[in-house]
């Protein structure tokens, strides 16, 4: 599988050089990496595997090309944040006319040889493959137990979450069909030798992803370096999105309330994107920085495609119907008018990203403000307090909680100090609960569409999409999954075109 071009003697070299713009002698010590460090050197101290940590996360969130420069390195394949600017463009809130990711908004990036497939494909399984490597390097380390247990809790947690992510990607939700062919599952570092693996169920999938995220939330503490690590804040918050997902409402429900222990809502911080994250509302997030050795996606943050000052791409708008839903007193109420006609698919943009110009600009609550530009050190918050909110609140309404609208009320009182209480329960409480996570996460992490896919809903577009493009996709279509890469039919002999591709 030429996808992993790691031997048990080189495949620490390409991740640990990533961990850094510079390369050090001083690996060990520094711990700055460097490209030529041993297998010995790694994991024989702590400091060295969390370099190898460090140079994991840096590549998750850098403009990323994958190591055979078949995927990445593209505007709209630019590392993690990509991910989620495709999926706010594959569902209802964001209109694109056209630009980077046009083609996701249209629903046709699905097919085998497209870049999008390979990209997404490509970036979590080489994730998930230097998570393994040091889950086995670790565990043959000499290490204490304590430590050993600490860094494979980590690991695991980002293997279970890159596998998460990559079966939502390439296959229906786990509650359609649990026998549904899934994805190929690895637990050991692959290598040139590899002859790949099968599909096997999505329920395996989730066998392994639940076994990996219990193990993280167990053993993971609090402490780390930066909020791009993983601790057990981060793992807990991982937790509750995967049992959402599996509608294990109680689970869901229990690890909602322990990711957002310690961290709180921040109202103030909204308009600003929470882009420093230094903001007690996030949990997790991945920052960017252009200078002392930082690292950013210029073009490729989500500022760029948002902004209206002609720096950037300028070619992602609001959809109408979604602006209709907030009060002027809501402070995430951050639109201003790009078109004076009601119809126009560019009629509505907002405020939400970047850093404030020398220019002004009035949004429709009447507020005048600085116009946000693009900002290349931009952070990219992955987590945030109010999602763990949310997601309490479906999850107690599921189980018939009383207190369910109470939990969601916290959100809305926090965002807009004029809400009431709707009081609705039920169904209309479920409905109330999605429509505020699309208000609250607009333009961030596609929980659109993503919501769309668990529930298995359809998907409507309204308002002021084009008409070409104002679908109507019926719950579980395949447009909501993507093609498996013809690369790794290719690479796979244990795949067949012919009975594995997604249809």
């Amino acid at each position: 599988m030429k996808r992993y071009p790691y031997t048990p003697v080189c495949w620490l070299l390409v991740v640990i050089c990533l961990a850094g713009a510079g390369c050090s002698k001083d690996f060990i010590n520094d711990p700055r990496p460097t490209n030529a460090v041993s297998e010995d050197d790694v994991f024989k101290s702590v400091s060295g595997v969390r370099a190898y940590f460090t140079g994991i996360y840096r590549n998750m969130r850098r403009q990323w090309s994958n190591l055979d420069n078949t995927a990445g390195g593209s505007t709209d394949t630019w590392g993690y944040n990509s991910i989620n600017l495709t999926r706010i463009n594959k569902g209802t809130d964001i209109i694109n006319p056209g630009g980077f990711y046009q083609f996701d908004y249209r629903q046709e990036n699905r097919e085998p040889a497209y870049r999008r497939t390979i990209f997404t494909w490509g970036f979590f399984y080489e994730h998930i493959n230097q998570a393994n490597v040091i889950i086995k390097g670790v565990a043959g380390s000499n290490l204490s137990a304590a430590d050993k247990t600490a860094l494979e809790a980590e690991a695991r947690a980002l293997r279970g979450w890159m596998y998460f992510e990559l079966i939502r990607e390439f296959q229906h939700t786990l509650l359609k069909d649990q026998n549904a062919p899934g994805i190929p599952v690895y637990t050991e570092p692959t290598g040139i030798e590899n002859t790949g693996k099968p599909r096997g169920t999505i329920k395996q999938v989730f066998d392994q992803i639940n076994s990996d995220i219990e193990f993280a939330t167990l053993h993971l503490g609090t402490a780390r370096s930066i909020k791009s690590d993983i601790n057990i804040n981060v793992a807990w918050g991982m937790a509750a999105r995967i049992y959402l997902e599996q509608k294990r409402w109680a689970d869901a429900k229990n690890a909602a309330q322990k990711a957002r222990t310690g961290y709180t809502l921040d109202a103030a911080s909204y308009a600003n994107g929470y882009n420093d994250l230094g903001s007690s509302e996030v949990i997790w997030g991945f920052p960017q920085a252009t200078d002392m050795g930082g690292q950013s996606l210029y073009y490729g943050t989500p500022s760029s495609f948002f902004e209206k000052t002609g720096l950037g791409y300028d070619n992602l708008f609001i959809n109408s119907t979604l602006v209709a839903t907030f009060t002027n007193s809501d402070v995430r109420n951050l639109f201003f008018l790009t078109s004076s006609n009601p119809s126009s698919a560019q009629r509505f943009s907002t405020n939400k990203f970047g850093t404030d110009s020398e220019d002004e600009i009035e949004l429709i609550n009447g507020e005048v403000v600085p116009l946000k530009a693009t900002y290349f050190n931009e952070a990219l918050p992955m987590m945030r307090v109010a999602e763990m909110y949310l997601i309490e609140a479906e999850a107690k309404a599921e189980l018939g909680e009383g207190d369910a609208g109470a939990v969601l009320y916290t959100v809305q009182q926090n965002r807009d100090p004029a809400a009431t209480a709707s009081g609705n329960t039920g169904a209309a409480l479920i409905t109330e609960i999605l429509l505020e996570r699309r208000k609250e996460f607009y333009g961030e992490l596609g929980f659109d569409w993503l919501d769309a896919k668990r529930r298995q809903i359809p998907l409507i577009r309204t308002g002021n999409h084009p008409a070409a493009y104002r679908f109507n996709i019926p719950a579980n279509d395949n447009r909501f999954i993507m093609k498996i890469p013809q690369k790794e039919f290719d690479s796979n002999p244990q795949l067949n075109p012919d009975k594995d591709q997604n249809g």
